[in-house]
């Protein structure tokens, strides 16, 4: 059976998610096949994998020897926490890679992932302080709602991802690209630093910035969306659900980050002020 190609032509491809994109060009079909319920209860279970990350976290850090503890730039790290932290989220994202020839490897790569996520979101926590839970809690409802939302746009045909999309979604990131290197190359000019530096540390440019961020991540889930359809309607092989659910936590949990961050630096620059 023909694969059914996206609407999102080779410029959306480009920008999907890899592992989303691969599910567009393969040339297989089966029974059973990926369906959406499939795939969305798959990426449930990567994300519940993140949260129990930070349960394993907490539980086994009284277990952590303390001898291992060094005091880096003012903070306390334990450097079993941060080896087992950075040393799994290194397997987590060595195993993208290691997915896109091996699909059926995307559950064990995926949970590793997600663990390591939920892992290093709680470590960090522990070593600069617990004051970061509250906006951790409101990322994790700000995202669920954000991906609700575009979920509902795209199902209800409100926002339509087609190539004209994929095509404003490419030049929105080209021009922040442009930018950010204008930027950088104005603090390398001895005439323009001062200028850059302004822009660097104003805290509406910053908010901007993230706010701009945040928008691109959430373009770029709805991207996936439209190339995880156009799989199930291409009846891919049932093992690619998997896959599909990785590429989609991943992008669930980057959006996740970006908003966490954006609510740390406001409330940095509201302190500031």
């Amino acid at each position: 059976m023909a694969v059914v190609q996206s609407k999102v032509g080779r410029l959306g491809l480009f920008l999907a998610n890899p592992m989303v994109a691969k599910m567009d060009k393969v040339e297989e079909s089966g029974e059973p096949s990926c369906t959406a319920q499939g795939i969305i209860l798959k990426t449930i279970f990567f994300l519940l994998l993140t949260i129990a990350g930070v349960a394993i976290f907490f539980a086994t850090s009284s277990m952590v020897p303390a001898t291992y503890v060094e005091n880096i730039e003012g903070f306390d790290v334990n450097l079993i926490e941060a080896a087992i932290a950075f040393g799994s989220l290194f397997v987590g994202l060595i195993g993208t890679l290691i997915c896109f020839k091996f699909v059926r490897a995307s559950f064990l790569f995926g949970s590793i992932y997600s663990l390591s996520q939920g892992y290093a979101l709680a470590f960090l926590f522990h070593i600069f302080g617990y004051q970061y839970v509250y906006p951790c809690l409101i990322a994790l409802g700000l995202t669920i709602l954000i991906v609700f939302v575009m979920l509902f746009l795209y199902r209800a045909h409100i926002v339509k991802v087609e190539k004209k999309f994929a095509s404003c979604l490419a030049t929105l990131v080209v021009v922040g690209a442009l930018l950010a290197l204008g930027v950088y190359i104005m603090t390398l000019i001895p005439a323009t630093q001062e200028y850059a530096e302004f822009i660097i540390d104003n805290s509406i440019v910053v908010s901007i910035a993230g706010t701009v961020g945040i928008i691109v991540a959430t373009l770029f889930l709805l991207v996936d969306f439209e190339v995880i359809n156009h799989s199930i309607q291409s009846k891919l092989p049932k093992k690619y659900e998997w896959l599909g659910a990785y590429a989609l936590s991943f992008a669930i949990i980057e959006i996740y980050f970006k908003i966490l961050n954006f609510i740390i630096q406001a409330a940095g620059n509201k302190e500031g002020n």
